[in-house]
């Protein structure tokens, strides 16, 4: 049986957060990354929007892209731009080209789930814009592209460190920073590929929604200032 003042003492523990939480932490950081992604039917729905192309082989692509985020206690409040890195398929003997790319910019809202003096776990949730890409270019050299836009939901979660750091003051963490992500990310998008063909937008016969699961590590720096 605990004495009162060990029952104090554990009811304190469990409702009080660590002496770091008490702080007031200001600062922010910036990213480069690149990536991983697998998006599950992008390369049927592409073959379907500009057939007689090439399929394309599978439906990963490389994911790259930059971001910022300015933190304010535990909260995060950022912005990312991403891209599909281009794929290619060729045909010789139709002499057919389909190329495939993708881009997106969102904004995400962060909250530190765990932290240490280097490291710092959070996860991340954010509404944007999402635009996927395929150029078709025919034996002629004539080439046809289709947009198809969207609105994305990106939900992700993101372990950053310091891999050098900097400690001339004690209220100051800053450096070069390393961070590892996976994420899930969603588009609602029209089953219309809006084409740059005169009259009529040409519908996909099926209805594709973007989406997929990624890993990304980036690199960069940044600095925040504990009070």
């Amino acid at each position: 049986m605990l004495s009162r003042p060990a029952l104090v003492a554990c009811l304190f523990l469990l409702c009080c957060p660590p002496a770091g939480w008490c702080q007031s932490v200001r600062g922010g950081a910036g990213f480069l990354y690149a990536g991983q992604s697998v998006w599950p039917g992008a390369a049927s729905a592409m073959y379907d929007a500009s057939q007689p192309a090439p399929r394309l082989a599978n439906d990963r692509y490389v994911l790259i892209g930059a971001e910022a985020y300015y933190r304010r206690d535990r909260w995060l409040l950022g912005i990312n731009a991403s891209a599909l890195a281009n794929k290619r398929a060729d045909d010789p003997a139709a002499q057919t080209t389909i190329e495939s790319s993708a881009s997106n910019v969102h904004l995400w809202v962060g909250w530190v789930a765990w932290q240490t003096r280097r490291t710092k776990l959070y996860p991340s949730l954010g509404p944007g814009i999402n635009s996927m890409n395929v150029n078709r270019t025919a034996a002629n050299g004539t080439t046809t592209i289709y947009v198809l836009d969207g609105f994305a939901t990106d939900l992700g979660l993101t372990l950053d460190w310091f891999v050098l750091k900097a400690d001339t003051e004690l209220t100051l963490h800053a450096g070069t920073l390393l961070s590892l992500r996976a994420g899930y990310r969603l588009t609602t998008a029209s089953a219309e590929w809006q084409s740059d063909h005169t009259g009529p937008a040409r519908l996909a016969p099926s209805r594709f929604s973007p989406h997929g699961f990624y890993v990304t590590l980036g690199i960069g720096g940044g600095g925040f200032r504990s009070r």
